[in-house]
């Protein structure tokens, strides 16, 4: 079930990724060691709408997490891409013309625990970003709006005076996102956000993501690897493979109709419940290549079942099917 309750985002451009890199120099060993790199992100596009969801997912170490960071310039790009927020280029801007803009941009990390300082209470946590981006002033200002931020995101308003290691995984998380949305963003980026909780508490926090969502008009990018997860908060899914998008599409379209043999892969390990059982699984052969060692032309070739001579020596682009144009996919089959 995709994300069909939600108002439907808006036609109008709020992210636009253009074939951005994070490179890594590695060296190796030896004392005169040659220099490798590692390709974390490797020419990724892509654009995320105004109101929407846009779900990316694929195996650890595929590079999602490192994506998002850069977006949000918690991680430098490499030269040869660009991020474009609200139709302005943020990669060009240096950290003083860039802080203006992290009001609007902010990230919900994977592991609350760890994003939180563990000397401060839950109402210093929060109070400390509504002083700092100047949200408000004086300290029963900066009280009353903490308080509201706790109710919003379902906790008890005493709950300001407690510190990090007295709530649970997914009070935690609830206090991660006040303190994202106390700055009142427009875009944000959930990495990981419910892969440390249980199931039963993961299904909690991803409705409160989409009650605030619609509350708020909020725009996110969910990044995950269960696709169970992503398929019921997201409008459209971006798959991902070694640093690179393989596949992006509406979520009915790609879940029912996979195209690049990777996402089909993915897929087919989830249960369709009205089924009662799961479709054909699909395994793939070999390991998944580290960024230090991407293979030539398609990087899934020497997994993929399908891999024909050609797709050892070529690259696929990112192109959209013939009556699908939204329906992209990294193939050489569809091309």
């Amino acid at each position: 079930m995709t994300n069909n309750l939600m108002s439907p985002p808006a036609h109008e451009e709020i992210l636009s990724v253009r074939d951005l890199n994070v490179h890594f120099p590695v060296r190796k060993a030896g004392l005169f060691g040659a220099g490798a790199v590692a390709r974390a992100v490797n020419g990724v596009s892509f654009e995320v709408m105004k109101g929407e969801t846009l779900g990316l997912v694929g195996e650890s170490g595929c590079g999602k997490t490192t994506l998002g960071r850069a977006i949000v310039r918690l991680v430098p790009p490499s030269k040869g891409g660009r991020v474009m927020f609200r139709g302005r280029d943020i990669t060009a801007l240096d950290n003083r013309s860039f802080r203006p803009l992290r009001k609007e941009i902010q990230m919900i990390f994977q592991d609350p625990f760890g994003s939180l300082n563990p000397r401060l209470t839950v109402g210093q946590t929060i109070g400390e970003a509504l002083r700092v981006h100047g949200i408000t002033k004086g300290g029963e200002a900066t009280t009353k709006k903490v308080r509201e931020l706790l109710d919003t995101v379902g906790l008890n308003r005493e709950y300001a005076n407690r510190y990090p290691h007295e709530f649970s995984g997914g009070q935690r998380q609830r206090v991660g996102i006040a303190r994202a949305l106390a700055v009142d963003p427009s875009f944000i980026i959930c990495d990981e956000p419910v892969s440390a909780l249980d199931v039963s508490i993961q299904s909690q926090i991803i409705n409160l993501l989409k009650d605030l969502q619609r509350e708020f008009g909020l725009t996110y990018l969910f990044i995950a690897h269960d696709l169970s997860v992503v398929e019921y908060i997201s409008d459209r899914v971006a798959v991902m493979y070694l640093g690179k998008i393989v596949e992006i599409a509406d979520g009915d379209s790609l879940y029912a109709n996979p195209k690049h043999p990777y996402t089909q892969a993915l897929l087919s390990a989830i249960p369709i419940p009205e089924l009662g059982g799961k479709r054909e699984r699909i395994v793939l052969k070999g390991d998944l290549p580290g960024p230090l060692a991407i293979p030539k032309g398609c990087s899934f070739h020497p997994r993929c079942p399908f891999a024909t001579a050609g797709c050892r020596e070529r690259e696929p682009e990112l192109k959209g099917l013939d009556g699908n144009p939204g329906h992209r996919v990294s193939c050489l089959l569809y091309q």
